[in-house]
């Protein structure tokens, strides 16, 4: 989710014959003093990338196994609706074309990858919500209302999230003009307030830990207590940041 990267869609019959397998380890808890204790909670949820390399079958089974082996309650949290963000800063659609594009790609995911989940059911109850349906609710506009005052009037917040975006799109946008870069940056942060109000809302709704493969910046400086104007949702979530191995 924080660190969106498009790539080409997976050969699935090619990584099934590779019989790659991955194992998920913990690379970070935030608040560090969580780390010990964040297994006591009983429910989490996944945030899902949508056309990230992290969410391959493979990789998927391996964080389905770390939180099999954790939580009986998982929500599986599908970012459909923000990923049109990504799909319009970077490949130059319309709108209201990346916005259905995005949604589309948030049913596949949820069908194709269905069996992953369901190998490990036994031990957990994992459900599906789309980020769309999420956003649909007044508890988001909210959060996302608290955030974007909170991110126009606190220069340290706002910097925290632009320079994610900034060292994302210098890395990931080469042969783009200087003006398409602060485009992508602006739109990156659009992305991240939404997100972050999205997180804000599935912390009111019981469940304190997050379970991502990839590094979080903000979102962990806010668990941290670096940003005390953060909503106090965001502040006590507990985020677990996963490191895939193969095996």
């Amino acid at each position: 989710m924080l660190e969106t990267q498009t790539v080409p869609p997976v050969d699935r019959q090619l990584e099934q014959n590779a019989r790659t397998r991955y194992k998920a380890k913990i690379a970070s808890v935030s608040p560090t003093t969580s780390r010990t204790t964040f297994e006591e909670h009983d429910s989490c949820f996944l945030g899902v990338s949508l056309e990230n390399s992290n969410f391959t079958p493979a990789k998927l089974s391996g964080m389905v196994e770390w939180i099999s082996r954790r939580f009986s309650r998982c929500t599986v949290l599908i970012g459909d609706s923000i990923h049109r963000l990504t799909l319009e800063s970077t490949r130059g659609m319309a709108p209201d074309e990346a916005l259905d594009h995005a949604l589309e790609l948030g049913r596949q995911f949820a069908k194709n990858e269905r069996s992953v989940f369901d190998e490990y059911r036994d031990a957990t109850d994992f459900t599906y919500l789309n980020c769309s349906d999420v956003q649909d609710g007044s508890d988001f506009t909210e959060f996302h209302d608290e955030l974007r005052t909170f991110f126009d009037k606190d220069e340290a917040f706002r910097s925290s999230v632009e320079l994610f975006g900034r060292s994302y799109h210098r890395k990931h946008s080469s042969g783009i003009s200087e003006a398409e870069l602060e485009n992508r940056i602006r739109m990156s942060s659009d992305y991240f307030l939404e997100e972050f109000a999205i997180f804000s809302c599935l912390k009111q709704y019981g469940l304190p830990v997050m379970v991502y493969p990839g590094s979080f910046s903000t979102l962990s400086e806010i668990a941290m207590g670096e940003h005390p104007g953060a909503p106090d949702e965001l502040r006590d979530l507990i985020v677990v940041s996963l490191h895939l191995k193969g095996r």
